[in-house]
């Protein structure tokens, strides 16, 4: 016979495990925290009897997703009540209407991973309207004074592997060695790397890194020797915290504050903007943009730059086109390789063997053509010879 046990359930850890990226759990923990702790204890007692064990976060937590079980009316009311707090923040210039959603998303997870079902279309129809965001991309010139002031090999690393690649910043706590597939050219040199985002996850996609990027990242890996006294092997973290004396991954938090590190000493973080609550570009989703904004100047297919953006676009159409572990793709990211590369010099050089490339590349289809005209002119002196050969028997 089947027996229904308890099974201690955690509505707080529910929540928690619901999130893939630790920065978005940290993000929507803070925004949760902020929602429960207007919660005033008089409504706990109003709804369920009593207050919570204590003003904590988990304990906040379960006494509101207990209301929510008991009374789906009430729960609307109070996340109503919730929002038309924070249109007072955006009708006060305080925040921007583009940052309400993300105030209300940790509220639907925290539901939503408890199997509490409740509409939101009314709460929705609250949100103020959504303004065009005003952040721009790093320019390049910006991402050279960069590289300019970064202090060591990761500092470089960090910087064009972001530009040229456009992946997010939770990105750095998935990569490892094995995520690395180098290209190499017929000069033993490297025409650029495939790159495995978010290993093993559902949001698991492939980018490219350019030939600059490459160089850099080969280079730290004589370091990575010179450090750890061996190569990396496959399951070893991308980059190794400098404040270990074994392998220890640098996360997401420590590129981040390299790259902040990096950015305020070139002068782009100095001051804000009179009036603006935000710099003028994202710390590190300047770099995304970067990399949006040089494949559209490529002329790259749309579908192909969605794909190494992690973006899901016309997937059931699209993925036909390619298998994803041949690259075959790799063809079009080539065609922004010049716009990605940041050192005017590497810029050059990649132009060069660019243009070598395709002059071989015409050289050995004129050779082609040749040997193919050669070739029929062989087959048209047989066909004269025999067709000769046929009239002369004819003839007796």
């Amino acid at each position: 016979m089947i027996k229904l046990e308890e099974t201690g359930e955690n509505i707080y850890d529910n929540f928690l495990e619901s999130m893939r990226s630790s920065e978005t759990k940290r993000m929507y923990v803070r925004n949760l925290k902020r929602f429960l702790n207007l919660i005033p204890n008089n409504i706990f007692e109003e709804y369920l009897g009593e207050s919570p064990k204590s003003r904590e976060i988990e304990d906040l937590a379960t006494s509101f997703t207990n209301i929510a079980r008991k009374d789906t009316a009430a729960t609307k009311q109070i996340i109503k009540s919730y929002v038309k707090e924070i249109k007072k923040e955006v009708e006060n210039g305080n925040l921007s209407p583009n940052t309400v959603k993300s105030k209300i998303n940790p509220i639907k997870a925290l539901l939503s991973a408890n199997e509490v079902d409740i509409s939101w279309k009314l709460i929705n129809k609250m949100f103020p309207r959504e303004v065009r965001s005003d952040d721009r991309a790093y320019t390049k010139e910006e991402i050279q004074k960069m590289l300019e002031h970064c202090t060591d090999v990761i500092d470089k690393l960090i910087i064009l592997m972001f530009s040229s690649a456009g992946f997010r910043l939770e990105s750095w706590d998935y990569f490892c060695w094995k995520d690395v597939v180098f290209f190499e050219s017929e000069n033993n040199d490297y025409k650029g790397a495939a790159l495995r985002v978010y290993r093993g996850d559902p949001e698991e996609y492939w980018t490219f890194i350019t030939p600059e990027a490459c160089k850099i990242l080969l280079l730290y890996k004589e370091e990575w020797k010179s450090r750890f006294l061996k190569y990396p092997n496959g399951d070893d973290p991308l980059i190794a915290s400098t404040r270990f004396d074994v392998p220890h991954r640098l996360h997401q938090k420590g590129v981040r504050a390299r790259v902040d590190k990096i950015v305020t000493k070139t002068g782009l973080r100095d001051q804000l903007k009179k009036g603006k609550r935000r710099y003028e570009v994202q710390l590190d989703h300047g770099f995304r943009k970067y990399f949006n904004t040089m494949m559209r100047r490529a002329k790259v297919n749309y579908l192909d730059k969605e794909d190494m953006m992690g973006h899901k676009v016309g997937l059931e159409k699209h993925y036909e086109r390619y298998q994803e572990d041949d690259f075959e793709r790799f063809p079009e990211y080539q065609k922004a390789i010049p716009f990605l590369t940041i050192s005017d010099e590497e810029r050059i050089k990649t132009e060069n063997k660019i243009k070598e490339e395709k002059i071989k590349q015409m050289e050995s289809e004129k050779d082609s053509q040749i040997k193919q005209l050669q070739n029929e002119l062989v087959d048209n002196k047989k066909t004269k010879q025999n067709v000769e050969k046929i009239l002369k028997h004819l003839k007796l």
